[in-house]
């Protein structure tokens, strides 16, 4: 059976990673000591865009999951997993997807629109970061 604190741990963990393979000092200083033999902290950005698409990637999935089963059911004539697409989790989970499929949008076309634009969308990491410890 799915357990899904499988997937919010995993969801966690990587969002816990992706400020710090941006950590430019940090990684500055690590990469030129021993540690990187270890940890190839010179393909830091390689491993931030992985890090992004990847969580993107689950948490839409997990959206579209959760949109079949509780559809599913609600159908049926469950009320109880009707009112499960307003509560405050599902209402959570949507401001994550909308934040992360923004910050997506503005990664993948980040060649042809304003830097700054870019990168001004991606500060919204921080409402996200917000949204989910403060659930």
């Amino acid at each position: 059976m799915f357990n899904s604190s499988y997937l919010i741990c995993s969801v966690l963990f990587q969002m816990a990673l992706i400020p710090f393979t941006m950590s430019r000092y940090t990684i500055a200083t690590f990469s030129s000591s021993k540690l990187n033999k270890y940890l190839p902290l010179d393909k830091a950005l390689r491993i931030h865009i992985h890090l992004g698409y990847t969580m993107v990637s689950i948490v839409f999935s997990a959206t579209i999951v959760f949109f079949i089963f509780f559809g599913l059911s609600c159908s049926e004539g469950e009320e109880a997993f009707c009112d499960k697409f307003t509560s405050e989790i599902m209402i959570t989970g949507y401001c994550i997807l909308g934040i992360l499929l923004l910050m997506a949008g503005t990664a993948f076309f980040r060649h042809s629109i304003p830097y700054e634009l870019f990168y001004g969308v991606h500060f919204i990491f921080l409402a996200m970061y917000a949204i989910a410890v403060g659930e």
